[in-house]
């Protein structure tokens, strides 16, 4: 593999999406597209100036990976976007929408997914399984930014970041069901219900907590004594995401749930005051670790599987994706609707995309139980949330607001 060639064509494609990035947001043309779009144009499929075997790393240890790693940071800066005292604050909408809402979603996809498809009931459960989070780093566009900020209330802002966030990580235990159920029928729900849930997954919780509040109490120390030079968190925040992300894995938990937890404890306890820089930095780390992400899947897309599965398949894949999200948020509405009004809840109600998070737990359920279906299956949804939830984000966050009376009198006071 030429490195040169890597790093010119991606730093360039990078370097091109950033010079344009406000006229690309308001004209609602979505980086993850542009570079997916890109990754498909100098991959085998059109120019053939990259393949995925030039890398030297087998495909899905790759794309798992890097998916892992981008999640990680992304998930960092989820996280620090919260303010102070949001968590006790928000307890209804986390219980609603976590406790209940993944439940829905997962099973309206999975029912979706077997009702359409001519796939075995088990593969369909891995893929509703897979698409059922909101990916927290796609919908960093939506919620961050200038434009987001004129245009989305706070409380929407901050509610489906703090949802894509817990449930990316909580996530872990839907997938691994049908992962179990494939490749261990017998122990399956025990290892679920002991192994995975107790350890990997509320052990995680619990070992994020203590470690945000050990490295949050750390890092007000060395600032306060003076020993820290940079006063960016950046210069903390990616290389502590990297820590427990790594750390997390070599104890066999969670990683992502406990890097979620971990610097969510660390912002909640670090002093108010730090959290004003959060935006230019979660900024850069979305140009450094989410768009190359897409470029690499574009390159890897299995477009020739995706012939082979005709018009029907993605059709039924893009209703699972948009209809687990619609019929949730709707019938939660009871539980909701002191916490959002109608035309939030609309928007809520469509904006859940499947993104990185999904290409992660695709490959590593396909690593677990060698079917490449699931592969195929979830980046035909990556693909078509991209494409859907991309294009809709300008126009309907317009629409959002002219219907939100603070916004609207935001604009008329700015004016």
């Amino acid at each position: 593999m030429d490195v040169n060639l890597v790093l010119t064509l991606f730093a360039g494609a990078l370097l091109v999406f950033a010079a344009f990035s406000t006229v690309l947001q308001r004209a609602s043309v979505p980086g993850p597209l542009l570079c997916l779009a890109f990754g498909v144009l100098i991959g085998p499929h059109a120019l053939g100036l990259l393949r995925m075997e030039d890398f030297g790393v087998p495909t899905g240890t790759l794309l798992e990976e890097v998916a892992r790693i981008t999640l990680g940071v992304g998930l960092a800066g989820v996280a620090l976007r919260l303010p102070h005292g949001y968590w006790k604050e928000n307890v209804r909408w986390i219980a609603a929408i976590i406790g209940l809402g993944m439940v829905l979603m997962f099973i309206v996809a999975t029912g979706v997914l077997w009702w359409g498809l001519a796939a075995p009931f088990l593969v369909a459960l891995a893929v509703g399984a897979i698409v059922t989070p909101t990916d927290p780093v796609v919908t960093t566009p939506i919620v961050t930014g200038s434009l987001a900020q004129q245009k989305v209330t706070e409380r929407v802002r901050h509610n489906l970041s703090a949802e894509s966030g817990v449930n990316d990580g909580l996530a872990y235990l839907f997938v691994m069901l049908p992962v179990l159920l494939i490749t261990k029928p017998g122990h399956a729900w025990q290892e679920l219900l002991t192994t995975v849930l107790l350890w990997e997954v509320l052990g995680a919780a619990v070992i994020g907590a203590i470690a945000g509040y050990l490295l949050a109490k750390l890092f007000i120390l060395v600032r306060e004594k003076g020993l820290m030079e940079e006063s960016s968190y950046l210069a903390f925040i990616v290389p502590l995401a990297l820590l427990l992300l790594g750390a997390g894995k070599l104890i066999g938990t969670d990683a992502l749930l406990l890097v979620f937890v971990g610097v969510a404890v660390f912002g909640q306890v670090i002093p108010q005051r730090e959290e004003a820089e959060e935006d230019k930095v979660h900024d850069a780390m979305a140009r450094l670790f989410l768009l190359p992400v897409f470029i690499l899947l574009g390159i890897a897309l299995p477009l020739a599987e995706w012939a082979r599965l005709g018009w029907i398949a993605p059709v039924v894949i893009l209703a699972a994706v948009l209809l687990r999200r619609l019929v949730t948020v709707w019938a939660l509405r009871p539980l909701i609707a002191s916490i959002h009004d109608r035309p939030e809840t609309a928007f809520l109600s469509w904006f859940a995309p499947v993104g990185v998070s999904a290409l992660f737990y695709a490959t590593l359920a396909e690593r677990h139980t060698g079917n490449h279906d699931i592969f195929v299956y979830v980046t035909v949804a990556i693909a078509a949330s991209v494409v859907v939830h991309g294009l809709t984000s300008a126009p309907l966050s317009a629409w959002l607001k002219h219907r939100e009376p603070e916004l609207k009198e935001t604009e008329e006071t700015s004016a």
